[in-house]
C-alpha cells in the first residue's frame, strides 16, 4: 500500500512539474532569461529552439556562433516550424553557419512557404 501511494504521489508531482515547465516554455518571449530558453530548447520546444538560434546568431549573451544557430534552427525546422525552416533556408542562402547551397536554401524556404509563411514566400 505504501509503495502504491508513493508511486501515485510521484506521478502527481511529475505531472505538476511538467505543467509548470509547459507553462514556462509556452510563455517564452524575447526577454525571457537565457537559462529558461535553453531549458525549453533542450526539451524540444521549437519556438525556444528558434529563439536560441537567434541568441547564437547575434551573440546575445553567448559567443556569436552561426553554426550553433543553425543547429538550433535545424532542430525546430525538422519539427515543421516554419520560422525555423525559413531561417535555415536563409543560412544556406548566405552561407552563414553552413556551406552556401542554393538547392538546400530553396528546399527549406519552400517548406516554410507551403505553410503560408510570407517571408519564405518572398525569399523564394
Amino acid at each position: 500500500m505504501k509503495k502504491t501511494l508513493l508511486f501515485v504521489l510521484a506521478l502527481i508531482a511529475a505531472g505538476c512539474a511538467d505543467a509548470r515547465q509547459s507553462a514556462l516554455c509556452e510563455g517564452l518571449s524575447e526577454v525571457s532569461p537565457l537559462e529558461d530558453v535553453l531549458t525549453c530548447a533542450e526539451q524540444g520546444y521549437a519556438k525556444a529552439q528558434v529563439q536560441l538560434g537567434y541568441v547564437y546568431a547575434r551573440g546575445d549573451g553567448v559567443p556569436e556562433d552561426d553554426a550553433e544557430a543553425v543547429r538550433w534552427y535545424r532542430l525546430a525546422a525538422e519539427q515543421g516550424y516554419a520560422i525555423a525552416q525559413n531561417n535555415l533556408g536563409a543560412a544556406y542562402d548566405t552561407g552563414e553557419g553552413v556551406p552556401e547551397d542554393d538547392v538546400e536554401a530553396v528546399r527549406w524556404y519552400r517548406l516554410a512557404a507551403e505553410q503560408g509563411y510570407a517571408i519564405a514566400q518572398y525569399n523564394l
